[in-house]
């Protein structure tokens, strides 16, 4: 998958949705095709010139390459990518999931699903995967959805437990040496 095959995101997904739709994307390459390269150390000079003067930054003629990147580097600069525009351009909204965390995806669960029933019944013969997707997602329900929100949520909900416990136990090391205590012994 690619951006190029990625176009019945615009073609297919968009006109058969209802109306100011919310979007929820993973972060997969395909998905974050940015509307505006940002500046790598691999450009040439003279694009970061014409790249800083394009985001209204008037470089000195004598700095290094190295400069005018560590210049750009320090841009407030949005991204935003072609998914995003696409979608707002049609009255939809996409959000995106926190990348690294497929475990908070309900429907990375339900590709699961799909692939795994793909798998037992799979002959590895393309006629037969056609067939064999669509059955697949024929099984899924609304109360497959529904478990499998709720059991994203849980574990959304475990490991924000975790990182609460894990913060109380390295704050009860934390030892703050700028305040004074009364049972300290002046050695003066």
């Amino acid at each position: 998958m690619n951006s190029t095959l990625f176009e019945w995101f615009r073609n297919q997904l968009l006109p058969n949705i209802s109306p100011n739709s919310v979007i929820v994307m993973d972060n997969a390459s395909y998905h974050s095709v940015k509307l505006e390269k940002i500046p790598t150390s691999s450009w040439r000079k003279s694009d970061l010139r014409d790249w800083l003067i394009k985001k209204g930054v008037q470089p000195q003629d004598n700095l290094s390459k190295a400069e005018l990147h560590e210049l750009a580097k320090n841009l407030d600069v949005t991204t935003t990518y072609v998914i995003d525009k696409t979608a707002e351009e049609a009255g939809h909204r996409v959000l995106r999931l926190s990348p690294y965390h497929c475990q908070y995806n309900p429907t990375e669960l339900i590709w699961a699903q799909v692939k795994t029933h793909i798998a037992k019944k799979n002959t590895f013969k393309m006629a037969n995967l056609k067939v064999l997707v669509k059955e697949a997602l024929s099984l899924i329900t609304p109360q497959s959805w529904m478990e499998v929100v709720r059991h994203a949520e849980q574990v959304q909900d475990e490991d924000a437990k975790q990182d609460i416990a894990a913060e109380h136990f390295v704050e009860s090391f934390v030892v703050n040496i700028t305040e004074s205590s009364d049972d300290e012994e002046d050695y003066d």
